[in-house]
């Protein structure tokens, strides 16, 4: 008796050699049959014997390619036959469209058998630029639709020559079935316009130029996987002037390393900071400079830091042999989208590069690179984008099509059909016009791409984000909105990415975020699940003189600090000894005080330190002062004192004693000993009121969420407090604890809100 099954098998199984795998795994045990993909996943006809078609199941799951990720894998028919089988298996052509429940993999780092080839001179893709397999190279950013095939891809204009089409056909073949191979006949070409721009260079005497040109000094665009990096060298001369050009005085730049020897002379690597920096994912990895490294100071200013990366195409691969180290930063104007395309290139970055080594094929969704810091062996996702997405969150419960639009500043939007939430790459600050296009763009694109038209819309609570105007335009206007608060959409997010229903502690820790009083929250201890929440604590309240200016401009909100701890006229002496450079607005500011919003922000605590610890007063990018604060931290064993205001309902975390204490004894120690010293008092006191918390309602698992927590230095030292009282505390490690995870936590509340019958 031999047995008949229909199979499919839905995850990421497209695009990183799933049917080839199938086809060997199905000649190892001797079955026959067919797999093709289709929109669902991929659709496996199996015959053979009732053994080997239950070892053939188990194996799918056991030895799915490394890349591969299984969601599930459904019998849809499975019936006894009398009749002979032949035991031959067949690679079919792709299905017709239909709901696209496939999980599309990530680009991936160019794999160890690629290098070799173009490092081969005997091999016919020596230094070819776009070689690839069905082990790496791009994925998302050249899908354009579903089933994953070469003509819904940008590699669709590149008809294969016969040489890779005979790869491309063999199942022993490595390449089989991978989408973008190509080579020098047929493939992508790159091309290098010289600094007067009426010379182009093709081929590789452009990239040998390109290298010629940064080893000289110049600055250069450089077309990556996902858009174009500005590129030069990491020398002082050069990268003043690349600050210039940038406007970019401070903000850290991030470095592409040749290989994993020469990071060592750069940076201080533990095993985890090597694992992520070798992963197929390939981020920056955010490790210590090491004492004495040779690059220059001014490639990340008053950090104690360096964001490292290897390369992970080719072209990269190529560029880097001669130069072991290069700035490779985003290259985009101000806080806009990385720039993709080659017209764009040329006008928007004609006065920042001195030349551009482009190439043809076209990136279909513009991604950048993503940023990790390890926190011991936590990774902490500064920026979750290339390599990461769009590999989506998994849940135990049946979700409606919903639509989560985000948040402001670090947006992303998020999707929902079934048990998977799809999340966008990090899009950026939707204050810019090209960013507010690049989401619209994007959502379009996921709509289209997953098949998915949702009526149900999740938005944060804020009236005038633009991401839910630009969200309800785009779905035609929803059958129904949810508004859910900030720092809700942050414990949701935690909550979903770890698989735990709640109910839970959370710490709820970032710059602002609306509350339901409107009210400016940012340090906020809540009590609940998916469905709902109370507000168990909060940090003091303070008056934020100036609103968003005070994100600037620290010194703002620090006097302000000081004028709730002393009194304002002792305030304003203490402010003109501290910033006697500001003293011309001290006295205005504070005569704003009464009239200006209040907010428990802990973001702005930690800017407001940093103010008065004379690190930064004034800021020129996003989180500078509390960067700064961390790495300034030096020693450890000081407590700066906090207090927990018990009495009230919700408790009260009050600073106060902290900035009397920084003030009256830390100052005479050193700015390094009082960063040190406030980063453990806060995680002694953010400890203590969990405790108190937990004491009160007898819930031990904590949920630690928000930007804030991107401070390694912090969360290194509350993890062990907490673990040591005896509290479980969860945490993101595939999503940054920033805005970025709020359109997910929006998209888990409102799936508990809706009923999951509603399309």
């Amino acid at each position: 008796m031999q047995r008949h099954v229909t199979i499919i098998v839905s995850g990421i199984v497209q695009g990183i050699g799933f049917r080839p795998f199938c086809s060997r795994l199905a000649g190892e045990i001797g079955l026959g049959g067919s797999v093709r993909n289709t929109a669902e996943g991929v659709l496996i006809d199996l015959f053979g014997s009732p053994k080997g078609v239950l070892s053939y199941i188990q194996r799918l799951q056991t030895d799915c390619p490394a890349l591969g990720h299984i969601q599930s894998i459904e019998i849809l028919e499975d019936e006894p036959s009398e009749k002979p089988f032949c035991n031959t298996f067949e690679i079919l052509q792709s299905g017709q469209p239909g709901e696209n429940l496939t999980l599309i993999p990530p680009d991936i780092a160019t794999c160890e058998d690629c290098l070799s080839e173009i490092k081969d001179p005997g091999d016919r893709r020596f230094r070819y630029p776009f070689t690839n397999c069905t082990n790496c190279g791009p994925r998302f950013s050249i899908i354009e639709a579903l089933p994953y095939d070469r003509p819904l891809t940008a590699m669709s204009g590149f008809p294969m020559c016969s040489s890779c089409m005979r790869e491309y056909s063999d199942p022993s073949d490595r390449r089989y079935h991978a989408q973008p191979v190509a080579c020098e006949t047929c493939g992508p070409s790159v091309s290098l316009l010289l600094p007067d721009r009426t010379v182009e260079i093709k081929g590789d005497k452009a990239i040998r130029e390109c290298v010629a040109l940064l080893k000289r000094g110049s600055i250069g665009a450089i077309k990556g996987l996902g858009g174009f990096h500005i590129a030069c060298l990491p020398e002082d001369a050069v990268l003043l002037e690349l600050r210039k050009r940038k406007r970019r005085p401070h903000k850290p730049f991030a470095l592409m390393i040749r290989d994993e020897g020469v990071a060592e002379g750069i940076v201080c690597l533990t095993s985890f900071s090597r694992l992520l920096l070798n992963s197929p994912r390939r981020p920056i990895v955010i490790c210590p400079r090491k004492p004495g490294a040779s690059i220059s100071g001014h490639v990340a200013p008053e950090q104690d830091s360096l964001g490292v990366m290897l390369p992970y195409t080719p072209l990269h691969h190529l560029v880097m042999e001669e130069v072991p180290v290069l700035i490779m930063t985003s290259a985009n104007l101000s806080d806009e989208p990385v720039i993709s395309d080659n017209q764009e290139a040329l006008e928007k970055l004609g006065n920042i590069a001195d030349f551009f080594l482009m190439h043809d094929r076209p990136i279909s969704m513009k991604i950048d690179d993503s940023v990790v810091a390890p926190a011991g062996k936590t990774p902490v996702i500064i920026r979750r984008a290339r390599g990461y997405v769009p590999h989506p969150i998994l849940t135990k419960r049946k979700m409606p099509q919903i639509l989560a639009a985000g948040a402001e500043m670090k947006s992303t939007f998020s999707l929902t059909r079934d048990q998977i939430i799809y999340s966008s790459q990090y899009l950026g600050d939707l204050k810019q016009l090209d960013t507010a296009v690049y989401y619209e763009k994007t959502l379009d694109h996921f709509l289209k791409l997953f098949g998915l038209r949702p009526k149900l819309l999740a938005a944060d609570l804020h009236p005038s984000y633009a991401c839910t105007a630009i969200a309800g335009k785009v779905m035609g206007g929803p059958d129904d909105t949810l508004l859910v608060q900030h720092h809700h959409a942050h414990m949701a997010a935690c909550l979903a990415e770890n698989g735990f229903d709640g109910p839970a502690i959370g710490i709820i820790l970032d710059g602002t975020g609306l509350g339901p009083d409107r009210k400016v929250w940012g340090g906020e201890f809540l009590l609940g699940d998916f469905r709902s929440f109370t507000r168990a604590g909060h940090f003091r309240e303070a008056p934020l003189p100036g609103g968003d200016r005070a994100v600037l401009e620290p010194w703002r909100f620090a006097l302000a600090l000081l004028s709730s701890t002393y009194g304002s006229v002792e305030a304003e002496d203490l402010a003109n000894k501290l910033w006697p450079d500001l003293q011309e607005k001290i006295k205005p500011v504070l005569a704003t005080l009464d009239r200006s919003p209040v907010t428990t922000s802990s973001g702005r605590l930690f800017d407001a330190v940093s103010a008065l610890t004379g690190i930064r007063e004034v800021v020129t990018y996003d989180g500078q002062a509390a960067m700064e604060l961390e790495s300034a931290s030096k020693g450890s064993g000081i407590i700066t004192p906090f207090r927990i205001d018990t009495a009230k309902d919700p408790l009260v975390l009050d600073w106060g004693p902290a900035i009397r204490w920084i003030v009256e004894e830390g100052l005479p120690m050193g700015r390094g000993r009082v960063a040190a010293a406030f980063h453990l008092g806060l995680a002694v006191a953010l400890t203590d009121i969990a405790m108190e918390i937990s004491e009160r309602h007898g819930i031990r698992t904590v949920v630690l969420s928000g930007g804030v927590w991107q401070n390694r230095r912090l969360l290194s030292l509350t993890l062990p407090l907490l673990r040591k009282r005896g509290l479980k505390p969860l945490v993101h490690r595939s999503l940054a604890p920033n805005d970025e995870c709020i359109s997910i936590g929006q998209a888990a509340i409102a799936a508990s809100h809706w009923d999951k019958g509603r399309n």
